[in-house]
């Protein structure tokens, strides 16, 4: 897969069918819409191109007053997603204020016809863009019939009777629902960090585990309690407990996402790795002793052992 940083200096390119979108989580809507894509890309003998924006536009937008937006993923997981979807090319539009001012129809006349080279465009059913969000599929097809591109608006995907979206596995990252956010995305959602040194407290507990520090700090963390899990390093997947919170059995300040690696023995310190969230086990409770904790946590891998023991592929 082709990638453009700079769209500004983007060179003339061969023609393309493009899609256009910040495409969070790169869920199975999005994924409906990448298989279109490449159909239409490929009958034209065209290049399979997606305009994204970084950084994510509510965190440019994003009202002050409020919580900074948590994305599902960073570019970096983003990459590597569509990388594995077989995306021919991906564009990376600096999203600023200064961007999001510009007018659809010079984006369009600019970027996607001079430089792309656009024959088509498809978009999501709801997707809007440019100034004010002006840019939506009348201005397209109206701009289409005009220099003589053709548009495609897909209608939403649906599991289990639901519209699909972004928002929605937000929601259920954020309640714990980790089964139904696993169903919209088509795949378990996953953590991506570096392992931190910590307290060595669940060492000294007879459980050793890593710390893990997400690569960016607009990762969405879920929410507070244990989860069964995988963690995958070195380019093997370990069966694990992970444990989200502020520790109130023993008074901490900060979040931490502490990972048990079940039958694993090694340092990680400086280590990259990634953590899959497959299914919520328990809620964050403050215990009245440290050996009420331990008694606790060999349940929670005892389960974790379970969950994932009922799953294929563990």
């Amino acid at each position: 897969m082709q990638i453009i940083w700079n769209i500004n200096t983007l060179p003339p390119a061969e023609s393309s069918v493009v899609t256009l979108g910040t495409f969070d989580g790169v869920h199975l809507g999005h994924q409906t819409i990448l298989a279109e894509l490449k159909t239409r890309a490929n009958n034209l003998q065209a290049r399979a191109t997606m305009v994204t924006f970084e950084p994510h536009p509510q965190l440019v937008l994003n009202n002050p007053s409020r919580p900074p937006h948590e994305v599902l993923t960073t570019i970096e997981e983003k990459i590597e997603i569509l990388n594995q979807l077989g995306l021919d090319r991906l564009v990376v539009a600096n999203f600023s204020p200064a961007f999001a001012g510009l007018e659809p129809e010079r984006f369009v006349t600019e970027i996607l016809l001079e430089r792309l080279k656009m024959r088509e465009i498809i978009i999501g059913h709801d997707h809007a863009f440019g100034r004010a969000r002006s840019g939506n599929l009348e201005l397209l097809e109206r701009m289409g019939a005009e220099q003589s591109f053709a548009v495609a608006s897909l209608p939403p995907y649906r599991v289990e009777d639901e519209i699909v979206s972004s928002t929605k596995i937000r929601h259920y990252l954020q309640k714990g629902l980790m089964e139904k956010a696993t169903a919209m995305l088509g795949r378990s959602y996953s953590i991506n960090g570096l392992v931190v040194h910590g307290e060595g407290r669940g060492r000294g507990m007879g459980f050793p585990t890593i710390n893990l520090r997400p690569f960016s700090p607009y990762k969405l963390v879920p929410r507070a309690g244990i989860y069964a899990s995988r963690c995958h390093l070195d380019g093997k997947s370990y069966a694990a407990a992970t444990y989200i919170g502020k520790k109130p059995t023993f008074a901490a300040e900060e979040r931490v996402i502490e990972t048990y690696i079940i039958d694993f023995d090694g340092q990680l310190y400086g280590q990259e790795v990634r953590v899959d969230f497959i299914s919520f086990i328990r809620e964050d409770t403050r215990f009245a002793s440290t050996n009420a904790l331990v008694e606790q946590i060999k349940q929670d891998i005892s389960k974790s052992v379970e969950v994932l023991a009922s799953q294929s592929s563990y």
